[in-house]
C-alpha cells in the first residue's frame, strides 16, 4: 500500500488588517482589477500585480512585473517562497501570510470580494501587529515566544 502523500496545510492572508482571506486555490490572483482573486483597490497596486501559488508543500509569491513591486518583509523580490508570519507588500499594502486553521471564519475569495461583507477582523478590534496571529491557530502554537514571557 501507498503512504498518503503529504498534504499542504491550509494557508491564509490578512489582507491590510481588515480581511482575512483562504488560499484554498492552486493560483491565487492579487491585483486591482475586478477579476482577481484577492482585489486591492489603491492607485499603487498594478491591475495584475502579484500571484501566491501553491506548489507541492509550499506557497510561493510571483510578482507579475507590477510596476511598484512586490516585497517580504520589507526586501523587494520578483519569485520567493513565503513562511508562516512573512509579511508581503503589494505596491505598499500590507498582507500577512499565515499557515493554519482558523479559529473563526474567514473570508473566501469570489471574483467580486472587494463588494464582500465585512470579515471577522472588521468585528474584533485589534490593537497591534501580534493580535491578528491570535486569531489563528498555527503549527508552532506550543511553542513559547518572547511574548509569552511578558
Amino acid at each position: 500500500m501507498c503512504a498518503n502523500p503529504k498534504k499542504t496545510e491550509p494557508a491564509f492572508v490578512i489582507v491590510e488588517g481588515k480581511r482575512a482571506i483562504s488560499l484554498e486555490r492552486s493560483i491565487t490572483t492579487i491585483g486591482r482589477k475586478p477579476d482577481n482573486h484577492i482585489v486591492i483597490n489603491d492607485q499603487h497596486v498594478s491591475r495584475y500585480h502579484a500571484q501566491i501559488r501553491k506548489v507541492n508543500d509550499s506557497y510561493v509569491l510571483i510578482d507579475l512585473e507590477s510596476t511598484v513591486g512586490t516585497s517580504i518583509n520589507g526586501s523587494k523580490v520578483s519569485q520567493a517562497f513565503l513562511k508562516d508570519g512573512d509579511v508581503i507588500s503589494i505596491g505598499g499594502i500590507p498582507l500577512l501570510f499565515g499557515i493554519g486553521t482558523t479559529k473563526t471564519p474567514l473570508e473566501y475569495p469570489t471574483t467580486d470580494s472587494h463588494n464582500s461583507a465585512a470579515s471577522i477582523t472588521d468585528t474584533i478590534k485589534l490593537e497591534q501587529a501580534d493580535d491578528y496571529l491570535d486569531l489563528f491557530n498555527t503549527t508552532q502554537e506550543n511553542e513559547k515566544t518572547p511574548r509569552d514571557n511578558k
